[in-house]
């Protein structure tokens, strides 16, 4: 059924700023944009015109733990429940009781032991409530990291697009191998499992929780099969510390989630170097975070063509440092997008918060509301290689986009202060009406 639908203002994020037009979708696809002039109602069976409103492209979401949302909202009850409880009580206490609550480490650890006490059905409502809220913010793509694949069918079910990373971590070369073979089986059965809106790729956590066995098999395999690789890249002080001198609170998280010291492959040096020795610096990488990276190694990110997923709440939230806005843009230009996380170490899920909390400079905004949207759709769209469907509204691809109601005085570069988007469609089906998901997931 075709649909019409006509805004003062549409940034379709592919060069074109369209005033007074109207956007007309057909099975889910965009058909073409035309001004009001020209366009007959009675060519569509459906017309919503919003009226003093901006249209945008969805926006795409670089890095999630949507798994991760309802952490510290919902507590466990029954007998497993306290016998989880008291068994990851007793491994913190033995583990990290030393060390400061405010640290990295402590805090993941403390993540890890509340999301592990959770039950299965617990995980799969807290993952949910990420998604509706990911939608809430305009967000119809997310990029999701997680361990396990029991999210696979929550996400086969609703119209998000996702590219869901699974996490690895190993701390051997037996371990790495035994790994390596289960994610190989996940990601076949998978791949022939997936809805049209589900990609998968692979996520090795870190430098310093995975073998280098793992890293080298791990490239080989996704450059036999091009998919892509994200990995968090000199994130914290403590992964810094374990490539200079061999050891640091990694160890201590890593036996705490039951993994063995392992030494770095080569010892004093920066984590790009390093994983460059692996051969897993290349085009195919997702890097994120990237708080202490050097200009030597923004470089080589640079020459092998990295994207980027920019984190710069919860850089600041966890790690008291994040890397700069403008050397993010003068590293990454038109490869990078912005990433939240997850609720349990930032605000909330807005994309557009992101962005607001790193956009001033000196002499004023950095990005131009234009340039905003690009880095929210388009681009990111890119580095996902899913921009032949979102990203732009184009002809042919699908009707994902978001609408901000305007105040009179207002034009287009308003969008970048509002809250969050009055409408929401995904393939041309409402999601959210009004600032109210349609239903949920």
């Amino acid at each position: 059924m075709s649909k019409g639908f006509s805004a003062k203002w549409i940034i379709a994020s592919d060069g074109n700023l369209y005033e007074n037009s109207t956007m007309i979708v057909d099975e889910g696809k965009v058909q073409q944009i035309v001004s009001k002039e020209t366009f007959n109602e009675t060519d569509v069976k459906h017309h919503k015109d919003f009226g003093n409103a901006v249209i945008t492209p969805g926006f795409i979401n670089l890095h999630n733990h949507l798994q991760y949302t309802e952490i510290g909202k919902v507590k466990s009850k029954g007998l497993k429940a306290c016998v989880k409880k008291s068994f990851v009580n007793f491994k913190k206490h033995y583990f990290i009781a030393g060390m400061k609550k405010n640290s990295f480490i402590y805090r993941l650890a403390n993540l890890l032991s509340e999301y592990f006490c959770l039950g299965r059905d617990e995980k799969i409502h807290s993952f949910k409530k990420g998604l509706e809220l990911s939608l809430l913010n305009g967000t119809t793509c997310v990029a999701q990291l997680s361990k396990e694949s029991k999210y696979f069918d929550v996400l086969n079910e609703i119209p998000v697009k996702t590219y869901l990373f699974f996490e690895l971590f190993s701390d051997s070369p037996d371990s790495s191998k035994e790994e390596f073979r289960t994610i190989q089986k996940k990601i076949d059965k998978l791949l022939k499992q997936k809805s049209e809106n589900t990609f998968v790729g692979v996520a090795p956590h870190s430098v310093c929780s995975v073998h280098k066995r793992l890293f080298k098999t791990l490239v080989k395999y996704c450059k036999k099969n091009n998919i892509l690789m994200t990995i968090r890249i000199a994130e914290s002080q403590d992964e810094m510390d374990w490539l200079k001198f061999g050891f640091s609170d990694v160890d201590v998280l890593n036996s705490f989630t039951g993994h063995k010291k392992f030494d770095p492959n080569i010892e004093g040096v920066s984590p790009v170097v390093y994983l460059e020795a692996l051969g897993a610096i290349n085009k195919r990488v997702l890097a994120t975070y990237g708080n202490y990276l050097s200009k030597d190694d923004l470089e080589i990110l640079k020459e092998n063509s990295v994207s980027f997923a920019y984190c710069p709440r919860v850089s600041d939230n966890l790690h008291n440092k994040k890397l700069d806005f403008e050397t993010v843009i003068k590293y990454f230009p038109k490869k990078f997008g912005f990433g939240t996380n997850s609720l349990a170490f930032n605000d909330d899920l807005s994309l557009l918060n992101e962005v607001r909390y790193v956009n001033k400079g000196p002499n004023g905004t950095i990005l131009s509301p234009i340039e905003v949207i690009e880095y929210l759709t388009k681009y990111p769209a890119k580095i996902l290689r899913l921009d032949n469907i979102i990203g732009t509204l184009e002809e042919g691809k699908d009707a994902d986009f978001n609408v901000f109601w305007l105040s009179d005085n207002e034009d287009y570069n308003a969008v970048i202060d509002k809250k969050r988007p009055d409408y929401v469609y995904i393939k041309g089906h409402k999601m959210v009406s009004k600032g109210e998901l349609v239903k949920k997931v």
